[in-house]
C-alpha cells in the first residue's frame, strides 16, 4: 500500500473520530473521560515507552526523559491551575460572579488542556507518519494507527468543544501532520538523540490534559458518573490492546519495529575492506628460520611442515636450543646429528607437543 494513501486514511479515521465526538456532544462527562482515558493510554502505553526504548539505542541518559516530562507536564499545568473542576466552600461561589469564575476556569483549563494536546499530538502524529516511509506499515500495524487516529479526533474534539473553540484549524493539523512527518523522514530526519527528549515532552503534556480531563468530567461534584466511567474504561482497555498487540507482532526483514525509527537519523554501516592476508614469510638462511621460530613468527608444526631444502637440512638440536635437552631428544631416538628431513612423524608429533607443553 502506498505511503500516501496511508496517510490519507489516517486522516479520515482523525476525522471520523472528531464526527464522534460531535455526533454525542450533549454527553459532554462520557467524551470527556473517553477523550482523558484515552490520552493517558497513549502516553503511557506507547509515547513513553518508546522514548525509553529511543533513549536506550541512543545512549541519552534517563534521566533526560523524566526531565523532559516533568517539563511538558508543568507547562500545562501552569495553564490549568484554575481548571480544578470540583467547587470550593467559598463564599463567592454563592454569587453570580463566583459561579462566572468558576466557568471561566473550567474553560481555560479546557482551552489550555487541548490547544496543549492538539500540538503535542500533532508533533506525535508527526513522528507516526515517518514510520510509514520505511518500507510501509504492516496491516496490523495501520489498522492500529486508524484506531488511534480515531481515538485522537475524538480527545481534541471534546476538550476543544468544551472550551467552545473552532476546532477546524487544529484538526487541519492533525490530519496534515503525518504527511508532514513522511516529508521530514524523507528530506531531512531529526538528530537521533532529540527523538527521545521530544517524546518525553509530549508525553508529559499528555498526561497532564488526561488529569485536567478526568477532573472536569466529574464536574461540579468531582466524582465522574458510573456510565463516564465504565465507557471510558472500555474504551482504554480497547486502545491498550490494540497497542500490545501493534507492539509484539513480530517484525519482517526490511520493517522497523518502532513508531520513530524513520525520524532517526542512524548511522550507516559501512562495512570494512577484509585485511589481506599476510604474505608467507620465506626464510633465507638458518639463522632466519631460527629467529621466526623463537619470535612465533612460524610455528614448529608449521616449520616440520616446510619441504624446502634449507629447512629439511637444518640441524634439530640446533633450532630447538634453548627449548628442548639433548637428552630429551636422545631419549626419543634423535640424536645430535639429526636434521628436520630425518624426523620421523611420531617424533615430529612428539616435539611439536613438547616445545607446546614448555610454552
Amino acid at each position: 500500500m502506498s505511503v500516501w494513501l496511508e496517510a490519507v486514511l489516517i486522516a479520515v479515521a482523525t476525522l471520523a473520530g472528531s464526527w464522534l465526538a460531535r455526533r454525542s456532544s450533549t454527553k459532554v462527562s462520557v467524551g470527556l473521560a473517553i477523550a482523558s482515558a484515552l490520552m493517558l493510554v497513549t502516553a503511557l502505553g506507547e509515547i513513553l515507552p518508546d522514548a525509553i526504548d529511543d533513549a536506550i539505542e541512543q545512549n541519552v541518559p534517563l534521566w533526560t526523559i523524566g526531565l523532559s516530562i516533568v517539563l511538558g507536564f508543568s507547562v500545562i499545568t501552569y495553564f490549568t491551575r484554575e481548571g480544578c473542576a470540583h467547587e470550593h466552600p467559598k463564599e463567592a461561589a454563592r454569587h453570580a460572579a463566583g459561579v462566572h469564575r468558576r466557568v471561566k476556569a473550567v474553560a481555560t483549563a479546557a482551552l489550555f488542556g487541548g490547544t496543549g494536546t492538539a500540538i503535542a499530538l500533532a508533533i506525535h502524529r508527526a513522528i507516526e507518519g515517518a514510520s510509514l516511509t520505511l518500507s510501509g506499515a504492516s496491516l496490523v500495524v495501520l489498522l492500529a494507527l486508524l484506531i488511534h487516529s480515531l481515538s485522537e479526533g475524538l480527545a481534541l474534539t471534546a476538550m476543544l468543544d468544551l472550551a467552545g473553540r473552532k476546532i477546524a484549524f487544529w484538526m487541519l493539523l492533525a490530519c496534515v501532520s503525518p504527511v508532514a512527518g513522511i516529508l521530514v523522514a524523507e528530506m531531512s530526519p531529526i538528530p537521533p538523540q532529540a527523538t527521545p527528549i521530544l517524546l518525553g515532552t509530549i508525553a508529559g503534556v499528555l498526561l497532564r490534559t488526561a488529569i485536567v480531563g478526568f477532573r472536569l468530567a466529574g464536574g461540579e461534584s468531582g466524582r465522574m458518573p458510573r456510565r463516564a466511567a465504565l465507557a471510558a474504561g472500555g474504551v482504554a482497555a480497547a486502545l491498550a490492546t490494540t497497542l500490545a498487540v501493534a507492539q509484539w507482532m513480530p517484525v519482517s526483514a526490511g520493517e522497523t519495529a518502532g513508531p520513530v525509527a524513520a525520524m532517526i537519523r542512524r548511522p550507516v554501516a559501512i562495512p570494512l575492506p577484509l585485511p589481506e592476508p599476510a604474505p608467507a614469510f620465506t626464510p633465507k638462511d638458518r639463522s632466519q628460520l631460527r629467529w621466526a621460530l623463537t619470535t612465533g613468527r612460524l610455528s614448529l608444526a608449521e616449520i616440520l611442515a616446510r619441504t624446502d631444502r634449507l629447512t629439511r637440512h637444518t640441524s634439530i638440536w640446533w633450532l630447538l636450543r634453548g627449548r628442548l635437552t639433548g637428552r630429551d631428544l636422545d631419549a626419543h631416538g634423535i640424536p645430535e646429528s639429526s636434521t628436520v628431513g630425518d624426523l620421523t612423524l611420531p617424533q615430529r608429533d612428539y616435539l611439536v607437543d613438547a616445545v607446546a607443553r614448555k610454552g
